[in-house]
């Protein structure tokens, strides 16, 4: 059963707002602004929205430097994220997330959307974010209006619009580790009906861990991409937005670094000596933190395209919204897992790669209108995406000769997805509202999948099997939501995810090819509330919550009890039933007219309620054990101060400091696979000219040089390879606007 979770946490936190609440009011008038997000689908006031959601505005995003998905994760509560390769970040929201890869599942449970249209691989989450208007992360279970296996969450990206008047920015960056960022763009009218805008964005950075038996160099960045939009009104009833995008990045592999308690194979298939046995017996050099064994960096590449059609058209009282997009990918990588190479000591090596394509079209109707006591919508969405992917491992060694063998899958699948879904809220009086929200989807997919067995790494016997498979579900949301006082609102919801099933790519042998894994399902409760206090300069927001899982899909490497593995397989189960349960709070203060305070804090406790019975291996002994990256405690704390200056100009700086409890990373909840907690601190200081054009950005991350880890995972027999979070990075940045 899971504990009732413990309040001294928050001590600090509610004590906090009571004494702001009792601060009498000030002759100056410095309130908050109002935060404006589409978490509904449609333009709302933050605090009127009755879902836990945090916002993050393009102030913000340039203030924190947040460039990509792990920026969002750090300041956002119950949001986690790990990186096992750069092609596949694994998003967690409330301890519930993805690490799946095949080409007949993958799909993230915590669902992206770029200008509302569904980012379908794994891979184009993890790609550089630019050009943005602002970010909302929604928590929970979307199942109403987001769908599309939103079962944990979803996270909206908005990018900013052409202007009607003309404007360019030019940015450039530099830093240690070799950084060089630039950054550009061009908006304005073409024609009274016609403006446009172009975007681009490029990003280099040295690798930051260094093998100590070779030369190579792991985790540097190069990445560029580039944003075109047309907006059209060919009337005043009609919107047209068209957005193209291009992006690539190129990387070495994954900047892995094994535990030292790990085991090497030290023969074909036997267990040799741990890494640290190794060291003090002077076979291998010691490494330090940010120092591997690779003789071979291996590699990473994304790249993605597409392109998408908005329609906005006021009907009067009502809107007809169509949402028209094709998104295309490719991606690769090869990691080299057990790097003590061939040359180094006379022990095994194993690479680890995947070659992967995709392509998704999608289309979107939506009718919305409002009444004097209705706002309701209404839409139908489909999407269908066809991937390819071939993966497997390369397993070689330098004993008895040398040798070099290799285990391939070939995988092809079609994804279509239909769904249909209506909500409405009505104000039944001046102060309640009752929503209510209905969705039915049905997802169907096509698979093949050949294996070829050349090494026994992976594949036990060469197979080749076709087949599909369907999943359909009705998912529904209710919301109560009560203007207690003018100033703050209640809201109690309760609301039901899916996420369909689907097809492990790697298997051993043509049953466990050609056998799926089950859909899986939510039921999230929440209670929260939303104020705005002191006079407006308090924003104050928190939620309790518990949600249960059935048939949660749990992706690791499993013991299958046969001694012809040398890795264990890495399959899919449904695990049976979960549970999660927390507090999340979010406040942000107007201290005075230059100082600002503001955090986040999430206590989540999660565990495994149930497992199936009869499952190789047996996991019921591990009911009771902690959820994937669901840290007991995470805290986000930022103070900023701004002020005008007498010589001409603005000066703004912000301190911020983010800290993690322990996260596992397995169902066995195995110490040497876990990410321990950390504490950094980032800093940033900026001049803004006193006509607005310049302004010079000094920062600092991880100011302290804490040694902590990016991700962490198990390849059973060999322990746990951490990636090692970056050291302290600082730089400085110079923009241009006109």
């Amino acid at each position: 059963m899971l504990t009732k979770p413990t309040l001294r946490p928050l001590t600090a936190a509610i004590a906090l707002a009571s004494i702001t609440t009792t601060l009498p009011t000030l002759a100056e008038t410095f309130a908050l602004e109002e935060v404006v997000v589409t978490a509904q689908k449609r333009a709302q006031d933050m605090q009127d929205v009755p879902i836990a959601v945090t916002a993050m505005n393009e102030e913000l995003i340039k203030q924190a430097g947040i460039t990509n998905v792990a920026g969002v994760a750090a300041r956002t509560p119950g949001f986690s994220m790990g990186e096992f390769n750069p092609t596949q970040p694994q998003l967690f929201i409330r301890g519930i997330g993805s690490n799946g890869d095949g080409a007949g599942g993958g799909e993230q449970s915590v669902a992206m959307f770029v200008d509302g249209v569904y980012v379908n691989r794994s891979a184009g989450t993890g790609l550089e974010l630019f050009d943005i208007a602002g970010i909302e992360v929604l928590r929970g279970p979307q199942g109403t209006l987001w769908g599309k296996n939103a079962i944990a969450g979803a996270i909206n990206v908005t990018t900013k619009k052409p202007a009607d008047e003309f404007s360019a920015k030019v940015e450039i960056g530099t830093g240690n580790y070799g950084l060089r960022s630039y950054r550009g763009m061009i908006s304005g009218p073409l024609t009274d009906k016609l403006n446009a805008k172009l975007t681009y964005n490029q990003k280099d950075r040295d690798a930051y861990v260094d093998s100590v038996i070779s030369d190579v160099e792991t985790g540097d960045i190069d990445s560029s991409s580039a944003r075109a939009q047309f907006l059209l009104t060919p009337s005043d009833s009609v919107e047209i937005l068209i957005s193209m995008d291009y992006g690539e990045d190129q990387r070495t592999g994954t900047a892995a670094v094994p535990n030292e308690t790990g085991l090497v194979p030290a023969a074909s298939n036997a267990v040799g000596l741990t890494l640290a046995a190794m060291q003090a017996a002077n076979l291998i050099p010691t490494a330090d933190f940010h120092e591997n064994y690779l003789e071979n960096a291996g590699h990473t590449t994304m790249d993605s395209q597409g392109a998408s059609v908005q329609v906005d058209w006021d009907l009067n009282d009502k809107t007809l919204t169509s949402i028209t997009a094709y998104r295309e990918s490719k991606t690769s990588f090869s990691n080299i897992g057990l790097g003590v190479g061939p040359t180094a000591f006379p022990l095994l090596d194993v690479d680890n790669y995947a070659e992967e394509s995709s392509r998704m079209i999608s289309q979107e109707f939506r009718l919305a209108g409002d009444t004097e006591n209705l706002n309701w919508q209404t839409g139908l969405y489909f999407n269908q995406e066809k991937t390819s992917r071939n993966e497997g491992g390369n397993f070689q060694g330098t004993m008895t000769g040398g040798f070099a063998l290799s285990d391939d899958t070939f995988q092809k699948n079609e994804t279509t997805s239909y769904a249909a879904f209506a909500q409405a809220t009505f104000a039944a009086t001046d102060r309640l509202d009752l929503t209510f929200g209905i969705r039915y989807t049905k997802e169907e997919k096509d698979f093949e999948n050949r294996g070829i067995s050349g090494a026994g790494l992976y594949v036990l016997e060469d197979y080749d099997v076709a087949v599909d498979e369907s999943w359909n579900a009705t998912t529904y949301k209710f919301v109560t939501n009560y203007q207690l006082l003018d100033d703050t609102m209640v809201y109690a919801s309760a609301a039901t995810g899916f996420k369909s099933g689907g097809f492990d790519g790697v298997a051993t042998g043509a049953t466990e090819a050609a056998s799926p894994f089950e859909q899986e399902e939510a039921l999230n409760l929440e209670i929260g509330f939303k104020s705005m206090l002191v006079d407006n300069r308090l924003r104050l927001n928190g939620a309790l919550f518990h949600t249960s899982y059935d048939d949660l899909q749990l992706l690791q490497t499993f013991d299958d009890g046969n001694p012809a593995t040398l890795v264990d397989p890495l399959k899919t189960i449904n695990a049976g039933e979960a549970e999660t349960q927390g507090i999340e709070l979010e406040a942000e203060f107007a201290l005075t007219e230059n100082w600002r305070l503001s955090g986040t804090y999430a206590y989540l406790n999660t565990e495994y309620t149930k497992f199936q019975e009869g499952l190789t291996p047996d996991l019921v002994p591990n009911e009771g054990n902690k959820l994937r990256n669901a840290p007991r405690n995470a805290w986000n704390l930022a103070v900023s101060y701004s002020k005008d200056l007498s010589i001409g100009g603005a000066v703004d700086a912000r301190l911020e400091y983010v800290a993690k409890d322990k996260a596992y990373q397995d169902i066995q909840n195995f110490e040497h696979g876990a990410i321990p907690a950390y504490r950094i601190y980032n800093m940033r200081m900026a001049y803004t000219s006193a006509d607005e054009q310049w302004e010079v950005a000094g920062w600092v991350n991880n100011a302290f040089d804490e040694e902590y880890y990016a991700h962490n995972y198990q390849i059973s027999p060999f322990g746990a390879f951490h990636v090692p979070a970056l050291p302290r990075t600082y730089g400085l940045t110079l923009t241009y606007s006109m």
